[in-house]
């Protein structure tokens, strides 16, 4: 497309509350959206055959499409068309791809493997560390990890990535130059700075809620593999999770306690067929067996099913040989470690812990003994009360 012409693209996803839906017809009606943006207001409700196009009539109307375009670029946004060298190929190969994407930063590369971690955003110190370890994992090994920015698991895995040295992606259900939530405005210019904020809303797009849903086929489409990390049963995040399966993509579901809210989503996901997220070298040696062809030769192979031997691949005998990992014990008095074993990253009391070590046999301090040792292994940096009365391992 011409330099000249893309003003009038930019006014086919120019109106946020219809989206995109009508661009298709419209560009099947017309040679170019510069035919379309000059007919009359009765040739294109007649030949794009959509009611939605009544907006864009009247944006047309009352807005300088040309000042609008300009305003757009001199402010530092970018914009991508499907049809443009830098639009991501991942999501051309999803149903009813995005016309456009609104964008600051860059867009993820064709040839970089990316995961997208989604999950709860009230998660547990279980969630907040897996998230932190496997963001890490993938910044480390240059994998774009995909998110929505959201408080919770979305920003502790972008910015674990971002710290390690990788790059980020946030998709917005909002227009791209509009932080939300607030309170991750921090995330936000790092990931302007090593990775992209992308949104398919034009600027200036307030964070309504119906907006959310459209973008997570976005988050699920611009990756390889989708990570849940905590989601309970009725969970948001399963949309997203029903978008990707929609899209062929792999689902890896961290699992949890049978009794945790947290983990009733997972697990769910989990007795559905969902892999098992067991550690981030295993995920990352999985991630690599299972996108190699695709590494090696582009896309070209992405449709493809690799066939593995029943039982004798080696992510198969990864998985059967894993053993949880058991953290190195802090260089502390008896008493404390004693009591530090104990400790999970799952809510404990001090009543929970004199119960586990009486039935273990061994000699409990009491329950007022057991808080004063809590206390201490806080001070100490390796405990944390995260309610009152209730603590976990740091």
């Amino acid at each position: 497309m011409d330099t000249n012409d893309r003003p009038y693209a930019f006014w086919l996803v120019s109106v946020p509350w219809i989206g995109q839906g009508p661009v298709p017809k419209i560009l099947n009606a017309f040679a170019s959206p510069r035919e379309a943006y000059e007919a009359s207001d009765e040739e294109l409700i007649k030949r794009s055959g959509s009611k939605q196009v009544s907006e864009l009539i009247k944006y047309r109307q009352n807005n300088d499409i040309f000042r609008k375009y300009d305003e757009l670029v001199s402010g530092g946004m970018k914009l991508s068309f499907i049809w443009d060298d830098d639009y991501p190929e991942r999501l051309k190969n999803i149903p009813d791809p995005p016309y456009a994407l609104f964008y600051y930063g860059r867009l993820p590369e064709n040839n970089k493997l990316a995961v997208a971690m989604i999950g709860a955003r009230q998660c547990s110190p279980y969630g907040v560390k897996t998230a932190r370890l496997l963001g890490e994992e993938l910044g480390r090994n240059d994998v774009n990890v995909i998110s929505g920015m959201a408080f919770g698991i979305d920003g502790i895995s972008q910015k674990a990535a971002l710290e390690a040295g990788g790059s980020s992606f946030a998709v917005l259900g909002s227009g791209a130059d509009i932080c939300y939530p607030d309170s991750n405005s921090d995330l936000y210019e790092m990931l302007k700075e090593n990775g992209g904020i992308i949104s398919t809303y034009p600027p200036g797009t307030p964070a309504v809620s119906r907006y959310f849903p459209p973008r997570n086929r976005i988050v699920s489409g611009l990756s390889d593999a989708v990570v849940v990390v905590e989601a309970r049963a009725r969970s948001g995040t399963l949309i997203t999770v029903d978008m990707a399966l929609d899209q062929g993509k792999d689902i890896y579901a961290v699992p949890g306690r049978l009794e945790d809210e947290l983990s009733a989503g997972c697990n769910g996901l989990i007795g559905h067929g969902a892999k098992v997220y067991l550690s981030p070298n295993i995920f990352m040696s999985d991630l690599i067996e299972d996108h190699l062809c695709e590494m090696e030769s582009g896309f070209e192979c992405r449709n493809e099913t690799l066939i593995k031997p029943a039982y004798d691949s080696p992510a198969d005998k990864r998985h059967r040989n894993y053993e949880g990992k058991k953290d190195k014990e802090p260089d502390i008095e008896e008493r404390l470690l004693e009591v530090y074993r104990k400790l999970t990253l799952f809510p404990q009391s001090a009543e929970d812990i004199d119960d586990q070590m009486k039935q273990s046999g061994e000699t409990s301090p009491g329950e007022t003994g057991i808080c004063l040792i809590l206390m201490e292994l806080c001070l100490e940096g390796l405990a944390v009360q995260v309610s009152p009365g209730n603590f976990v391992r740091k």
